[in-house]
């Protein structure tokens, strides 16, 4: 099967574009000679199929990992990988886990009044403004779009519900229940460098994220428009996510940046139905550079049924 494999690849007619259309998934250019009477095809559980000839790429990132996964068939497989279990500060990456606690304790209809203590946290996204009231819903996209320190601390200590310990605690319980042996959590925004974990378990984090709908569309959404309940303060949201956009087959991500941590990133990228790659680089210097670089190898580097 494997000599087959390499025969199929190096007739391969071209590599696959970055830049096709959602709707027209990966193709790998596949003929035999014309001296193969009898064709053969390749069973699809052998694909993705490396292609040898090119070599790893080279990033700056401590740490990064390419993974391939079916929704039918959630294992990873992993493609590309670099210091994978080196635990590192995750930056705003935490507000993965900050979403799914708020999500798995309030109704997204639930109304949360900003107090002062969480518009004075560190960082200017979201301007929040002390007093206003929000739907939690509302406050996720602000959190995750536009990375909100302010909206992650009300979604953590404003509501009236869970205490701000209470919250954080819930954090590294559904950590230990998810498997996540190296992902630790001290507040619900980022800014601790004691907020580690490793590019394999923001993965695995990230599969379990888009088990809500809501986690999925927020990732995925560009600019929004949201309105406090009395409709006096308007905020419009524009994603961090600079990749978004860009490449048409990225359909979500999350990215974070500390002093500590360097530049975090997280995307998903639409392979064809069902068919996904998650990219996670940790402590980079340039994100967005090292993560389209990934990319486009896995691009150049796999043979995509």
């Amino acid at each position: 099967m494997l000599a087959i494999a390499w025969i199929l690849l190096s007739l391969k007619d071209e590599k696959p574009g970055i830049r096709q259309a959602l709707d027209n998934p990966i193709q790998a250019s596949i003929k035999q000679s014309a001296g193969d009477k009898n064709e053969k095809t390749i069973n699809s559980e052998f694909y993705p199929i490396r292609n040898w000839l090119i070599d790893d790429p080279e990033v700056l990132a401590k740490s990064a990992i390419i993974v391939n996964f079916k929704i039918d068939n959630p294992k990873n497989n992993i493609l590309y990988q670099k210091n994978i279990n080196q635990v590192l500060p995750i930056a705003s990456l935490t507000k993965i886990m900050t979403a799914i606690i708020a999500l798995e304790n309030f109704n997204q209809d639930e109304i949360i009044k900003v107090s002062k203590d969480s518009v004075e946290i560190d960082g200017d996204k979201g301007g929040l403004i002390n007093g206003e009231e929000l739907k939690v819903g509302d406050l996720l996209y602000i959190m995750l779009m536009e990375s909100s320190n302010d909206a992650a601390m009300a979604l953590a200590q404003d509501n009236s519900r869970l205490g701000y310990e209470e919250f954080i605690n819930l954090m590294n319980n559904k950590a230990v229940e998810l498997n996540l042996k190296n992902t630790v959590f001290y507040d619900p925004v980022g800014l601790s460098p004691k907020n580690q974990s490793t590019v394999l378990e923001i993965v695995d984090l990230t599969k379990y994220a888009l088990n809500y709908p809501l986690i999925s569309e927020i990732f995925k959404t560009n600019q929004k428009t949201i309105s406090s309940l009395d409709e006096k303060f308007i905020h419009n949201l524009v994603n961090t996510n600079k990749l978004l956009g860009k490449i048409p087959q990225i359909i979500g991500g999350k990215t974070g940046f500390t002093d500590e941590a360097d530049g975090c990133m997280m995307t998903i990228y639409k392979i064809s139905e069902n068919n996904y790659l998650i990219t996670v680089v940790l402590g980079s210097t340039q994100r967005e550079a090292d993560t389209e670089k990934l990319i486009n190898w896995a691009q150049d580097a796999y043979i995509w049924q």
